[in-house]
């Protein structure tokens, strides 16, 4: 059962006046979170997560923002989680999902159970609710390995069961726009930035380099990879969510400027630590992504420019485990 943390007062007269995010304790969901309190619109944000290991309530202090959103704890898949957290509610940003993709291999039910089932709960309490805007965030996965850029309209052709469940959830939300209600689906590049959960590359390089243990690298190091920092990922989940087009179901890539294979993930590593550990390869996955770049041209049409980089974004995540006592040079 969910459990409401506190309630906001209503406001009135703004585009939306209460949007529910999934997810939001999670790494890309605590910077949607803080780009929707800094609207100047001022809406009521409600937090649905259920707390998982990839939650973090420290996240939300980090990033500063004077208001907070509304915390409910709960599981999309739970029919009265979901209903406490929509009362009010005009607006969802979805995205609460297990997204680890190596896991997947070894767990393929359990996301297949959290990131589709939940996904098709949601969105019948969704549509029963009458929201005005479902805003679904799932990733550039869904396109497999290609060997050039790819818009909207490619094909989907995911490898992991991390991809599939999300190109199955897709599918959900597809069908429930056909149904009458309005949707917009996010396909984002690799999100990095500070807070994020060390399982995922960056984090995994930074904590090995500042140990003073080789990097480790699954397969050869060549695969490539697009890196979007996670504030403008936000930026463009607040952008596509207050596009006032009426289409009833849009679609959009979120590209990252830089293209880095694995091994230069490394090296950019090495480079801001200062600490060149070497890297160490291990087995690659059952089935890996080669190669993804996916064109942005239509999000950028509606204005959308990143504009942090991925030095950028390395330098702030140096910085934030200098931070921590137990990183401190001499304690290791």
């Amino acid at each position: 059962m969910a459990q409401l943390e506190s309630s906001p007062d209503p406001k009135q007269n703004t585009p939306f006046r209460k949007i529910l995010v999934t997810g939001g304790l999670g790494f890309v969901g605590s910077f949607v979170c803080n780009r929707l309190l800094q609207l100047e619109s001022k809406p009521d944000v409600v937090v649905l997560d259920r707390f998982s290991y990839a939650a973090d309530h420290r996240r939300l202090e980090r990033l500063g923002s004077l208001l907070k959103p509304v915390l409910v704890r709960g599981d999309i898949r739970s029919e009265d989680d979901v209903e406490l957290a929509l009362e009010g509610c005009d607006a969802v940003v979805h995205l609460a999902a297990e997204t680890h993709v190596s896991r997947s291999f070894m767990e393929p039910r359990h996301f297949f159970d959290a990131n589709v089932t939940g996904t098709e709960n949601l969105l019948k309490l969704v549509q029963r609710q009458g929201v005005k805007h479902f805003v679904h965030v799932s990733t550039a996965a869904v396109y497999g390995s290609v060997s050039g850029e790819v818009n909207e309209n490619a094909p989907l052709n995911p490898i992991s069961p991390y991809a599939m469940s999300k190109a199955m959830a897709e599918e959900a939300v597809m069908q429930a726009s056909q149904n009458g209600l309005r949707a917009s689906i996010l396909r984002p590049a690799n999100a990095v930035g500070v807070g994020q959960n060390p399982e995922k590359l960056f984090p995994k390089f930074f904590m090995q380099a500042m140990k003073g243990q080789p990097l480790t690298i699954e397969g050869s190091g060549f695969q490539d990879r697009s890196f979007l920092p996670a504030t403008d990922l936000a930026t463009a989940v607040e952008l596509v969510l207050n596009n006032e087009a009426s289409d009833r179901l849009s679609i959009f890539n979120v590209p990252g400027q830089e293209q880095l294979s694995v091994l230069e993930a490394a090296e950019a590593v090495f480079a801001v630590t200062g600490r060149r550990t070497g890297v160490v390869h291990v087995a690659d996955r059952a089935r890996s992504d080669r190669s993804l770049r996916i064109d942005g041209s239509k999000l950028s049409a509606l204005g959308y420019e990143q504009q942090s980089s991925v030095k950028q974004e390395l330098a702030a995540i140096q910085r934030d485990f200098l931070s921590r006592a137990w990183l401190q040079p001499g304690r290791y």
